[in-house]
């Protein structure tokens, strides 16, 4: 699974759980929350009755009192008689919810349903006038209370249908970005046999060259009139298999997929023992080689593949002065890593071709398989560094490479 869809999935299901739980905490603190609301509200209205009951022993300003919360509230005294409910009607019944408990010690509370059918909130406790007790029997409507519970259930239902509609588009996502890497495979598969029958096309004209040399020299050392000639012929077919297996080994470094042996390097010391194997080829071309080293460095790398990159580039630098030249190699600090610089005062890189010089195969050289370059920065991108250019015809050219310090 690759770091995009991990995160396309990993974020839906991180705001999943935060939603679930932030819904389940306000659905499970909603029921108590609206009793607490329903017995504030009781507890309040009981005490504005008590102190109207107190003004008025007739009971008669009772009569006018009434909130949007009150289903209706009775006062009964101890003999179980009805001595004031909002319901004239009922006034002077005996009480049906006389008994044992008739009387409170404190406040009794819990929902009924009335026999309308409606679930009210009734409180029953003790209310004293300056003459009597009485029992206040208070039922309050649930709906304003009970709307905490129903937002709670109504914002499960939203989290449910957005979580839906989240994992619906998170689906829709992964579905198109299976489609986009099957789409990407096919393209890279039609890539690589396009590139492979470039390949096909560059091994069969490198190859066929040497080959018919090969072939040729052959054929003149039967008809040598002496051993030295022969030999001369000879030595020309050796040179032609060098040349094809030169190809090969291009080849196979730029296709193959090794696991790299990384090590601590020290990279001034093998910038030097890479420079000195050039010494010896760049020295009758009259190329003069310069070495400038800042600081020590350290970096992790296998010293195989970095050589070879070192040899690439070194030769190319002295190859592009046929007529002599300065080769400048500057080694140095910088805030990116190691920073090395390759100049030479050769005869340059045409603007036009600079995009192309780092792509396979390509190559302006007339003996070249164009894989120098390419494998190059291939070598640097594995170990996490970068290579650029910078050329003027008639001026020379300076490669650039950058690798992280070790740790």
């Amino acid at each position: 699974m690759d770091k995009r869809l991990r995160l396309i999935i990993g974020i839906p299901f991180c705001f999943t759980l935060l939603v679930i739980w932030f819904a389940w905490s306000a659905f499970r603190t909603a029921p108590p929350l609206a009793a607490e609301n329903l017995r504030g509200a009781g507890l309040s209205i009981a005490a504005a009755i008590e102190q109207l009951a107190i003004a008025d022993n007739s009971f008669h300003s009772l009569a006018n009192y009434s909130t949007p919360d009150i289903a209706y509230f009775a006062l009964i005294d101890r003999q179980g008689i009805t001595r004031f409910h909002t319901n004239q009607s009922l006034i002077g019944h005996l009480s049906e919810n006389t008994g044992q408990n008739f009387f409170p010690n404190g406040v009794s509370e819990g929902r009924e349903k009335l026999g309308t059918g409606e679930e009210v909130y009734l409180l029953r406790s003790k209310l004293h006038t300056n003459n009597s007790e009485y029992l206040l029997v208070l039922a309050l409507h649930t709906y304003r209370a009970d709307q905490v519970i129903r937002r709670a259930k109504t914002g499960i239902t939203v989290v449910s249908v957005l979580t839906t509609a989240l994992w619906g588009l998170t689906l829709f996502a992964v579905l198109m970005l299976r489609r986009e890497e099957r789409h990407s495979r096919e393209m890279q598969r039609r890539e690589e046999l396009a590139r492979l029958g470039e390949l096909g096309a560059v091994m069969a004209h490198e190859i066929r060259n040497p080959l018919a040399g090969i072939k040729g020299y052959a054929q003149l050392i039967e008809t040598a009139d002496d051993l030295e000639q022969a030999l001369q012929y000879a030595d020309k077919i050796v040179t032609q298999s060098l040349h094809m297996e030169s190809l090969v080994n291009d080849l196979l470094s730029f296709s193959r997929e090794d696991r790299m042996v990384r090590q601590l390097l020290d990279l001034p010391a093998l910038v030097r023992e890479n420079i000195d194997l050039i010494r010896l080829e760049a020295a009758p071309e009259l190329i003069q080689i310069v070495y400038t080293c800042h600081s020590a460095l350290m970096i992790s790398a296998d010293p195989d593949r970095i050589s070879q990159l070192l040899l690439n580039l070194l030769k190319n630098g002295y190859q592009a002065m046929p007529d002599g030249g300065e080769l400048k190699i500057e080694l140095k600090r910088a805030k990116c890593g190691a920073s090395l610089s390759i100049s030479d005062t050769g005869i340059g890189i045409p603007s036009e071709n600079l995009p192309y010089i780092f792509d396979p195969f390509w190559t302006n050289k007339a003996r070249g398989t164009g894989l120098g370059l390419a494998l190059c920065r291939k070598i640097v991108q594995e170990h996490g560094g970068s290579l650029t250019v910078e050329s003027k015809t008639g001026i020379g050219t300076t490669f650039t490479l950058t690798f992280p310090l070790a740790d």
